[in-house]
């Protein structure tokens, strides 16, 4: 009877995890977990709860209890996979998942998990052979099928970045990450199958929710291919309108934040700490949107230069040393800048991770566009490294970020309103960063790196401390994986088309054409 009653307890909480009240589980499971210790379900329900709201030092503690009861338990092995990849420790997460499959060769998860880690790393191939293999196991999986449309789009298979986003979708109409991706990777015509699925699909949404999201973006695309601003526009309006509303986000905590940096790092002087690194590294930073991929891509067409993408490292590493809260950074920054032994650490790990990606090259680059939050914070832990910051015209670059659907965070571009107030911080803070540190920083404009693109690439490469290579003009034909939106774009020649994106829009997006 007892048995009875704590498994009905069990299945509420699983109920509520369901429905993402993971507070709830939290308090009610931890209760339950003290009367009933050799439950593991209660260690893998508590510490999936705190991976959802972020705090993985919590969620690994309640995996590893639960695998002490059970050490072959692979979905508690699974998730404290994820959570050592969460925290950064790429290492140890790729050895737990390979455990897995030596413990079941047929555990789903983990062929596709460690595909996503693999995608993380630029491996593209290697992704690409697990999700096959997890294909051999569920071939009805629209996750496996999307994960392949994603890792084939990074290598420039536009073909069947479309085939297995159609397949998602085959397996699940719901599915609309998928819609999104076909709307990217393609250009519409009237009589495009996609461009009427999808406003068939948009008429069968009554709910607003996510997946609405992404149809009005991919729908919106469609328009502006058929040039029908005026409806493309409505879509973009929209889409942005009730994806800020789902998240519920508020602009003022990041504008804060940029304030305290700047106010913070005014009267901090720092001085020139020699390095012993391994690596060059070529920050690669500005809004996004605003040409970073086509630079990295030039880039890393030099022979010297190895590409990582956007690194979640550096802000990691500012996130857990240097930030108090939301709105602020710690106070004592001339103490820090003098701690050589916590500067070295951060160094190190900031070497390690880029370790992962097994490359031999000298230099490389991370082009993480919000890395401009933290040029401060460069100069203290890398101070010979090559800061390159991507400007393009207001209007156009806030444009792009206004069409374009980001996988995570940059909820700033979903209203038109915060969109200008975080431009015109960001630039108010990178003239700070060039006024005090100009020497480390290259501005290059988007406009004139496409008007005139061979004296650009050249200035570039002579900063960044390279020899010349004919490679850097013909940069389309670099194989370097692209993890963003910006893949299609960055594989063809130099092309115009954008130098005035906006003028066709400026009727219909008045708070972008009166306030910038």
């Amino acid at each position: 009877m007892e048995n009875k009653v704590i498994s009905q307890q069990i299945q509420i909480l699983i109920n509520q995890f369901k429905v993402k009240n993971f507070q709830h589980v939290l308090t009610k499971g931890k209760i339950l977990l003290k009367k009933n210790p050799e439950y593991v379900i209660l260690y893998n329900l508590i510490g999936s709860s705190n991976q959802n709201i972020g705090d993985y030092e919590n969620a690994k503690d309640y995996f590893k209890k639960g695998l002490k009861l059970e050490p072959n338990n692979v979905a508690l092995m699974n998730n404290l996979a994820m959570t050592y990849k969460n925290l950064l420790d790429y290492k140890l997460a790729e050895e737990l998942y390979v455990k897995i499959i030596n413990t079941n060769n047929k555990y789903v998860n983990a062929y596709v998990n460690l595909g996503n880690l693999k995608r993380d790393l630029n491996k593209f191939n290697e992704a690409i052979k697990l999700y096959e293999k997890a294909l051999l196991i569920d071939d009805k999986n629209p996750i496996i099928y999307y994960s392949l449309a994603l890792a084939h789009q990074g290598i420039g298979n536009f073909e069947k970045t479309n085939y297995y986003s159609k397949k998602t979708l085959e397996f699940d109409s719901n599915f609309t990450r998928a819609d999104h991706l076909i709307s990217q990777s393609n250009k519409y015509n009237q009589d495009s199958e996609h461009y009427i699925a999808l406003k068939k699909k948009l008429n069968n949404y009554q709910s607003d929710n996510l997946e609405k999201v992404d149809i009005l973006f991919s729908l919106a695309k469609a328009e502006e291919d058929l040039g029908n601003i005026k409806a493309s526009s409505e879509y973009l309006i929209k889409g942005n309108k009730l994806k800020k509303n789902l998240i519920n986000y508020d602009l003022s905590n990041e504008i804060n934040l940029l304030e305290d940096i700047k106010n913070k790092f005014k009267s901090l002087e720092i001085e020139h700490i020699a390095e012993n690194n391994d690596k060059k590294i070529i920050f690669i930073l500005g809004m996004p949107r605003s040409g970073t991929s086509l630079v990295e891509q030039i880039i890393t067409s030099h022979s010297g230069v190895f590409g990582c993408g956007e690194l979640p490292i550096l802000s990691n590493i500012i996130k857990n040393n240097f930030i108090i809260n939301e709105n602020s950074i710690i106070d004592n920054l001339d103490k820090i800048k003098q701690d050589m032994a916590l500067i070295i650490s951060l160094r190190k790990k900031y070497v390690n991770f880029i370790k992962n990606f097994e490359q031999s090259e000298k230099f490389i680059t991370d082009k993480a566009p919000l890395n401009f939050r933290w040029i401060g914070f460069i100069k203290i832990l890398f101070p010979n490294a090559k800061i390159i910051h991507c400007l393009r015209e207001p209007k156009n670059n806030c444009l792009s970020m206004f069409k374009n659907l980001f996988e995570g965070g940059l909820n700033f571009t979903y209203d038109q309103e915060d969109l200008v107030k975080y431009y015109q911080y960001y630039l108010e803070l990178m003239n700070f960063w060039k006024s005090k540190y100009s020497t480390n920083i290259l501005d290059v404009k988007y406009e004139n790196l496409i008007s005139n693109n061979e004296v650009e690439i050249k200035r570039m490469i002579k900063f960044c401390g390279l020899n010349w290579e004919e490679n850097c003009l013909t940069f389309h034909k670099n194989k370097t994986p692209i993890k963003t939106m910006s893949t299609a774009q960055a594989r063809k020649p130099i092309y115009t088309s954008s130098l005035n994106s906006f003028d066709k829009f400026k009727k219909y997006l008045t708070v972008l054409e009166k306030k910038l």
